[in-house]
């Protein structure tokens, strides 16, 4: 499923914005409609058995040093009543020994907001700051 109309917002650039929308639409003139996070291994991070963590492809660079995503191995729907116990269990593990110790936030859109609801994802960032 791929995204569905693009809304702009305030979270990502204009720069980075007119990035996502040719590239989106690039995409559904060519007819590309598999799970966009399919070529994860690209914008690897961190593995787990699991999970992975990814650069994200068009990050909320507006708002964050940082914008990672972590996705489960398997191709799943945004629905955690789809993850098995097995993903659960290493998600609660990863939260609370590597993404509390390395990021601001973990942001899940929710369904009023998402643009790739097909595929589970959420988003880690490290927020803006400035200088104190």
């Amino acid at each position: 499923m791929m995204s569905k109309n693009i809304t702009r917002t305030f979270l990502r650039t204009d720069k980075m914005m007119t990035h996502y929308i040719e590239t989106m639409k690039d995409r559904k003139e060519k007819g590309i409609t598999e799970n966009p996070f399919t070529n994860w291994q690209k914008f690897l991070v961190k593995e787990f058995k699991h999970w992975v963590i990814t650069e994200n492809e068009f990050p909320y660079d507006a708002v964050t040093d940082v914008n990672h995503m972590i996705l489960p191995k398997r191709e799943v729907a945004f629905d955690w009543n789809l993850l098995n116990d097995d993903e659960k269990s290493e998600y609660i593990e990863i939260r609370e020994n590597y993404l509390k110790q390395n990021y601001d936030s973990i942001w899940e859109s929710l369904p009023r907001g998402q643009t790739t609801p097909g595929y589970f994802h959420l988003h880690l960032v490290v927020l803006k700051r400035e200088p104190a």
